[in-house]
């Protein structure tokens, strides 16, 4: 009896010893598990989602998806407008800037200077450069002369003294026993303003004394008495003198 006993006190305490060893793996073998599941939770967790297909039905799995699509698709609005907006306030600035300049320029540049005009009747007084004289000149001869008194229109000084002038011979009559009385008349021709030789039509000036008669006759028998009697003289002009002319057409100064 006491032998069984022992048996039996060996195998239970066997049995126990075997169960104990065995739950122990299985603790160990169970921890294990768990730090490799901690350490990859990540890995776990796309494996499970992508293994498990009543996981990818989920909500939750539709929502990680769809924000990604609309983050790739959708533009902010915002984002579109703001270039715009900073393209358009440069080229606002850019024509601000050429409609500031513009007048600069445009004040640069000189107004187109209006024409001077000296009306007719205007008085021109010149002095001789030579001598002229009923028998020293001829019909046609030119000569030369300087402007001695300015010339003004309107308070200003158009033409200043000093200007040189060209005139016409346009007659020329010595004093004789059939010809008559001496005479010489004279025209001005063109004056040089600003390097350029303008045209002028003034009135012909005649020099020389008339001989007062009612009729031709009356004047030529009056001339006769007077050659006879030595008091005919010829005209001369001296060298310097200066005489008056009167503008018959307007002259125009650019």
């Amino acid at each position: 009896m006491k032998a069984k006993s022992i048996i039996v006190f060996g195998l239970a305490t066997a049995i126990v010893t075997s169960a104990l060893v065995f739950d122990g793996v299985k603790h160990g073998h169970t921890a294990n598990n768990n730090q490799a599941i901690s350490q990859n939770p990540v890995t776990n967790a796309a494996s499970s989602n992508s293994s498990d297909p009543a996981t990818q039905d989920q909500p939750t799995g539709d929502q990680s998806v769809a924000p990604a699509s609309d983050t790739t698709t959708t533009t902010d609005p915002g984002q579109d407008q703001a270039p715009d907006a900073v393209t358009q306030a440069q080229t606002d600035a850019d024509a601000s800037a050429a409609d500031m300049a513009q007048p600069a320029a445009d004040a640069s540049e000189p107004a187109a200077a209006q024409p001077i005009i000296i009306p007719a009747g205007t008085t021109l007084t010149v002095r001789l450069g030579e001598a002229l004289g009923s028998r020293v000149s001829e019909v046609g001869q030119s000569f030369s002369a300087t402007l001695d008194q300015d010339v003004v229109v309107g308070g200003q000084t158009v033409i200043a003294a000093g200007a040189s002038v060209a005139g016409k011979v346009v007659s020329a009559r010595p004093a004789g026993a059939v010809a008559g009385e001496a005479n010489l008349q004279l025209k001005l021709t063109s004056v040089n303003v600003d390097n350029a030789n303008l045209r002028l039509a003034t009135s012909v000036r005649s020099f020389g004394p008339k001989i007062k008669g009612k009729n031709k006759v009356g004047r030529f028998m009056k001339g006769l008495v007077k050659r006879a009697s030595g008091e005919e003289r010829e005209v001369l002009l001296a060298d310097q003198s200066a005489y008056s002319f009167t503008l018959q057409r307007r002259l125009q100064i650019q």
